[in-house]
Order: structure tokens, then C-alpha cells, then sequence
């Protein structure tokens, strides 16, 4: 197939071009660079343009056989302090998405995030729970309903119009290749283990996550892709719940770092009024139904993730 990436420069977008790749198919990626790198992989197709802007969406949809759509503002720090951007290249970019593949239908794989959830109680946490957001005056429930407001257009879409748009929620990618730049936690810490400096923790490091390797999560989304229902959303996540503050003390162990743990207040590092979901924990029983099963380990990834930024250094 021909297919279109939009965010393919990014971190999840880039794994995802070199797999199809590897499939086969013939990829384009569209990007402005915000936050991705440019060194795409070999052979990639580059529009380098706004998401926002339909006349880029267009040319870049020219041709194409599908579309998997991965632009956005990414990272909370960033989302936060560029709340305009969020909410614009969210939104506005995915209705332009929407837009220029109505008249085509062209078929589209939309990646959403956990971070719809928002901050509620129920864990695992599926499918067809409740969200429970917080105060829109507070700027770090942004990126949330950006990703809200994408998922909700898009499945109006396919209701109403025949769209054929399927989604899919990842909760936590981590692995080689991602930057602590724009706040990710695991490559954050990773970082600061290897030059021996104290790993900073947010809060009182009690909050969980569950990380998947984005090399599962891809696998994860192409089984979507191949298999899931059209309007449907699933969820692609990990197994291993992981208490933040017990993360830094295994990447000390992984790294054999002479680092200490630095804990953080939330007004210090994100100022007045910021808010955090105390549990991220995914129920994956509907994509399993697809043959999904993530198979790297959280210490795994870890070591990939060290050895990527170990090379990096190397280069720079």
C-alpha cells in the first residue's frame, strides 16, 4: 500500500514508518518538525508542512491508500506551555484529516492516548468506561481533552458520513529513540542516570504507570489496523504496573548509576494548580481478541532505551 504518516518524524510515528516498511508498503510521512527529528528512514517520502493546514493535508493525501495519524503536541510540560498548539494541531489537524479523506475514503488508523481517562478510579481501566476530566482552567488536563475532542470527531465522523476510521489509545510508549526533551519520564530519568546526576520524581513517585515499548505498541496498532472494527477504539498498553518512584530505583539498578532520587513537588515543577492521574492501568482484553500480547519487558526496554541514548552521546 501507499500509506501516509502523519507525525511520522516523531517518536511512536518514525518506529511505525520503519515497520511498515519492513511490510512492504511504501510511506509517506508529514511533518513540521516541532518536535521530531529529521533523520527519517531511508526511502520515506517527506511533506514537511502543518497538519493544520488542509492544502498540505491534501497534497500530502494525494495518492494515498491509507492514513495513520499520529500529529500532535506531545508531552505534558510542552502541551502546557503551548496550549494554543495543542489544542489546534489536535483538533484542527485531525478535522482537516478528516476532511480531505471524506471525498476519497481513504481509510484511517487515529492515535489517541490514555490520557482521555483523565483521573479516574477504575482500574484497569477499558474501553467503555467513563473519562473523568478535570477544571478546564487547569492548563494540564489540555492535552486531554485535545485528545478527547479528536476521538469524538472522529467516530462522528464515521457515523454520520461512512468515514472509516478506527482508534486506538496508548498508554505509555516507551523505548530507543525517545527524548527526555519533551518531558517523558522513562528516557528523563534514563538520562540523568548515565551522567550520574539524582533522578528527579514528580510528586511523591507513589503515582503508577504501565509503559509499553512502542515496538509493541506498533505491532499493537497494525493488528487494529488489520483486524479491528471500523469505528471501533482499543486500547494498546502493557501488563506491569509500576510505581514512579520504583521506576528511578530500577533504572539506577539497570544503569549501575551512582544516582540518588530527588523528589519533586508538582507546584516546583509545573507551577500552581497542576494535576496528575495517580494510576494509568489499561485493560487490553479487546485488542488481545486481535492477537495482541506485548512481549518486551519493562527492563528491556529500559536497557534500549540507555543504549539509544548511550549512542546519541557518542554521536553528538
Amino acid at each position: 500500500m501507499r500509506v501516509l504518516v502523519t507525525g511520522g518524524a516523531g517518536f511512536v510515528g518514525s518506529h511505525l514508518v520503519v515497520r511498515l516498511q519492513a511490510m512492504g508498503h511504501f510511506v509517506s510521512v508529514l511533518d513540521d518538525f516541532s518536535t521530531g527529528r529529521r533523520e527519517l528512514p531511508s526511502g520515506a517520502r517527506l511533506i514537511e508542512g502543518d497538519v493544520r493546514d488542509s492544502s498540505i493535508v491534501r497534497q500530502a493525501l494525494q495518492g494515498q491508500d491509507a492514513v495513520f495519524h499520529l500529529a500532535a503536541v506531545v508531552g505534558v510540560p510542552h502541551a502546557m506551555a503551548r496550549q494554543w498548539d495543542s489544542l489546534t494541531t489536535n483538533i484542527v489537524g485531525t478535522l482537516r484529516i478528516l476532511e480531505a479523506i471524506e471525498g476519497e475514503g481513504t481509510p484511517l488508523l487515529l492515535c489517541s492516548s490514555s490520557a482521555i481517562y483523565g483521573k479516574t478510579l477504575r482500574v484497569p481501566v477499558q474501553e467503555e468506561d467513563d473519562v473523568q476530566l478535570g477544571n478546564t482552567h487547569v492548563a494540564s488536563w489540555t492535552y486531554s481533552y485535545a485528545k478527547l475532542a479528536e476521538e469524538l470527531f472522529a467516530r462522528a465522523a464515521h457515523a454520520e458520513r461512512g468515514t472509516r476510521v478506527k482508534i486506538v489509545r496508548l498508554f505509555n510508549a516507551i523505548g530507543p529513540g525517545q527524548s527526555g526533551r519533551y518531558g517523558m519520564v522513562v528516557p528523563r530519568l534514563v538520562a540523568r542516570a548515565l551522567a550520574g546526576q539524582p533522578l528527579l520524581v514528580y510528586g511523591d513517585g507513589e503515582q503508577t504507570r504501565t509503559f509499553v515499548d512502542v515496538r509493541d505498541a506498533v505491532a499493537g496498532m497494525l493488528l487494529v489496523w488489520e483486524w479491528g472494527r471500523w469505528g471501533d477504539v482499543y486500547n494498546v498498553g502493557g501488563v506491569e504496573e509500576v510505581r514512579i518512584a520504583d521506576l528511578a530505583r530500577r533504572i539506577i539498578a539497570l544503569t549501575a548509576s551512582r544516582s540518588t532520587i530527588q523528589l519533586v513537588p508538582y507546584d516546583q515543577a509545573f507551577g500552581a494548580r497542576f494535576e496528575e492521574t495517580p494510576r494509568r492501568v489499561p485493560r487490553i482484553d479487546k485488542v488481545r481478541s486481535l492477537g495482541y500480547e506485548p512481549r518486551i519487558t519493562l527492563d528491556e526496554t529500559i536497557l534500549a532505551v540507555a543504549a539509544s541514548l548511550g549512542a546519541a552521546e557518542e554521536e553528538a
